[in-house]
């Protein structure tokens, strides 16, 4: 399999897992007729715990890597592309669907190119700064419009969202630049080991978790949170930090052209009312779309010089 093909397979897969992470965000947090199951805060400190452990030895292996003089930018990854985003959208769910989170996910593109931008140096087209801001303004028209009337716009959850994308945007710049030196398991194994503590902290001395851990009402709350966990993190953040080491950090975050129609499908099968999701979804991806783009032009054209 060649690098091209394996990349287009490899965000295949990552979008199947990633769509449909929110939706076992949602499952975890509470039953079919939304009595609370976990709190937000506790699916996000257990999924973080859960994936640490997973590749725990995995970080003590690389213990020489851990502490060099890298140790910030793991640190880094591990709290932009993990820890708060983890929280960031599971207390966006306790108001939003899985399928609206899912779509505005998607601005993470557009937040990677104004990163690298202003903060790696970069230069961005005219086109690409029309395709952010035609992709914020499909943002705005989604949070306006999402709600039951103009006295309850979500729109503090819906920032929780544009936050937790604007901190992976951060995230694989920082692999993108900084971390291309080292594995994709490895780079996920150790930003991952820097938050165990904290989540083990979290979780045993500010949650109700041990009690609800002999519940059995809660154990298939706990099965979708390990889900979530090893699947739609451990095991998809490797698949993704490879996806931005064999191409750019915007082909890598272009996942999120196909999330919110893994997104969709989840709302429609659990009867989410999507309507207007739908409708600005498309104007989002149409900015995505332009970034891409320009961005792939802009390297290929680098590319082309050197």
């Amino acid at each position: 399999m060649n690098s091209k093909t394996k990349s287009w397979v490899l965000l295949l897969i990552l979008a199947s897992i990633w769509g449909s992470s929110f939706i076992l965000m949602k499952k975890s947090m509470f039953d079919d007729l939304g009595n609370e199951l976990l709190t937000a805060n506790e699916v996000a400190s257990l999924r973080i715990f859960i994936s640490s452990i997973v590749l725990f030895f995995v970080a003590i292996k690389q213990w020489k890597i851990t502490f060099s003089k890298d140790w910030i930018f793991f640190l880094l990854v591990g709290l932009l592309g993990n820890l708060l985003p983890a929280f960031l959208f599971t207390n966006a769910e306790k108001t939003l669907s899985s399928s609206s989170t899912g779509i505005l996910n998607s601005l993470v593109p557009i937040f990677s190119v104004l990163v690298a931008a202003f903060i790696f140096g970069q230069k961005i087209s005219i086109k690409a700064l029309f395709g952010v801001l035609l992709g914020l303004l499909g943002t705005i028209l989604l949070i306006v419009f999402n709600s039951g009337s103009m006295d309850s716009i979500p729109v503090l959850p819906s920032l929780l969202v544009v936050l937790a994308t604007i901190c992976y945007a951060f995230s694989l710049n920082i692999i993108k630049n900084k971390l291309g030196h080292v594995s994709s398991i490895t780079i996920t194994a150790i930003s991952l080991s820097f938050l165990l503590p904290f989540c083990a902290i979290h979780l045993f001395s500010y949650t109700e978790i041990s009690q609800k851990l002999m519940n059995p009402m809660y154990s298939q709350a706990f099965l979708l949170t390990s889900i979530l966990a090893i699947v739609g993190t451990t095991f998809a953040l490797v698949i993704f930090n490879q996806l931005i080491k064999l191409t750019t950090s915007v082909f890598a975050s272009s996942v999120t052209y196909f999330i919110p129609v893994v997104a969709i499908l989840w709302g429609v099968y659990f009867g989410e009312g999507i309507t207007w999701a739908i409708c600005f979804s498309g104007l989002i991806l149409l900015g995505v779309f332009i970034v891409k783009k320009e961005e792939q032009k802009r390297a290929d054209s680098q590319k082309a010089t050197t």
